[in-house]
């Protein structure tokens, strides 16, 4: 290579070696659930009115949730009859597994006999 390429050429690359780099994401480790709220309670009531009671918790106990939108789905019951129900998805993160405490809190508030909890490990991103 000739002497002049040769300059140019590392005149450029010393450019872009001093050139910003974006700083680096930074993850940490959590657990996100993601769970269903009837949207009947137990034996046919409305579940409405213990929605902000149930969110203010989760802001309480998690910092927050995120609420993925109204659904149905059906399930199998204890006596083998398909169930259809209306529900809420949900998703919460927490930095362990918090899936029992939601799961008790669906058979408290909403009279739950199977809730339906996922739990998964995810990385959240922080900067």
């Amino acid at each position: 290579m000739s002497r002049r390429v040769l300059v140019p050429a590392l005149c450029l690359l010393a450019l872009l070696w001093c050139l910003p780099t974006p700083a680096q994401a930074e993850t940490r480790q959590v657990f996100a659930h993601l769970f269903t709220v009837p949207t009947d309670g137990a034996g046919g009531t409305d579940a409405a009115a213990r929605m902000p009671a149930f969110e203010a918790w989760l802001v309480a106990s998690f910092g927050g949730y995120t609420r993925l939108g109204s659904g149905g789905g059906g399930w199998k019951n204890e006596a083998g009859q398909v169930e259809i129900e209306g529900n809420t998805a949900y998703l919460a993160t927490a930095d362990r597994d918090v899936s029992k405490e939601i799961a008790a809190r669906l058979v408290a508030d909403f009279g739950e006999r199977v809730p339906y909890v996922l739990v998964f490990p995810a990385g959240l991103f922080a900067k």
